[in-house]
């Protein structure tokens, strides 16, 4: 039998669930939740590869116009998310961007338009075993102006404020199930709606908080799939996700460029 330590575990020298080491990750990392978006960086980097896959995890490297650049899927939720925030930094992250989807609760704002998170509410559960519930979960101004730079660079609508990351896509985020005969939806979202929350989502929270407790630049980029408020679902939304990609691999290289290579 083969044993590694059970406090920190090591599979041949790699992060446990990451599966990879230093040598293959950039210093930015994008990180969406779903797997299989980590593949439609093929199309959008120079020698894109595909490093490692286990369990929720895949994660990807290449080259954006020079910049070596990785991807990770995070999966769903706060939990998975804390793992592959946690490994990566280990492993030399210095910046981390959620990109993904997000449903806003604000009427104007559309489908397809663009999110920028300045600070999430934290509702995911797993960064409270870090810091008190009062320690705020704010994105770094460096990748917000640099996300900002690159939504106004390629002409999209976006909207910039607080979301509110929730460890429930259901209840959490105001939505019944079959078995609810009297849930009051409208009321879930209506306490968010009086707090100012732009959008809800499930892990910008923990990448914020993590990586502000450890001294690694975070932001997000996230494209609107769903509007609550006037109950639009996009359903083919892969248009909007590719875009979204496209504009979050221009804001981190503007983040190289701009504040990275300065450090």
């Amino acid at each position: 039998m083969n044993y590694t330590s059970a406090s920190i575990p090591e599979y041949d020298g790699k992060v446990p669930h990451l599966r990879c080491n230093k040598e293959d990750i950039g210093q930015i990392v994008l990180l969406p939740g779903d797997p299989g978006r980590v593949d439609m960086f093929a199309d959008l980097c120079d020698n894109f590869k595909i490093i490692s896959k286990n369990r929720e995890y895949t994660l990807g490297t290449g080259y954006y116009k020079g910049l070596k650049i990785s991807v990770c899927s995070t999966g769903i939720g706060a939990p998975s998310t804390e793992i592959a925030v946690i490994e990566l930094m280990a492993l030399g992250a210095k910046a981390l961007i959620r990109i993904g989807g997000t449903g806003a609760i604000k009427e104007n704002i559309n489908c397809e338009d663009m999110i920028l998170n300045t600070g999430a509410m934290r509702l995911g559960g797993s960064s409270i075993f870090y810091a008190r519930p009062e320690y705020p979960a704010v994105a770094s101004f460096e990748v917000v102006d640099s996300l900002k730079k690159a939504c106004e660079e390629k002409n999209h609508c976006y909207h910039i404020g607080i979301c509110a990351s929730v460890g429930s896509f259901y209840h959490g985020q105001g939505r019944g199930t079959p078995f609810d005969n009297n849930y009051d939806e409208k009321k879930t979202l209506e306490e968010y709606i009086k707090l100012g929350i732009l959008n809800l989502e499930m892990e910008a929270e923990t990448i914020f908080t993590l990586s502000a407790i450890y001294g690694v630049m975070a932001g997000s980029i996230c494209t609107v799939h769903c509007n609550r408020i006037t109950d639009k679902w996009l359903i083919d939304n892969e248009n909007a996700q590719i875009e979204m990609c496209k504009t979050a691999l221009m804001g981190a290289l503007n983040l190289n460029n701009l504040y990275l290579n300065k450090l």
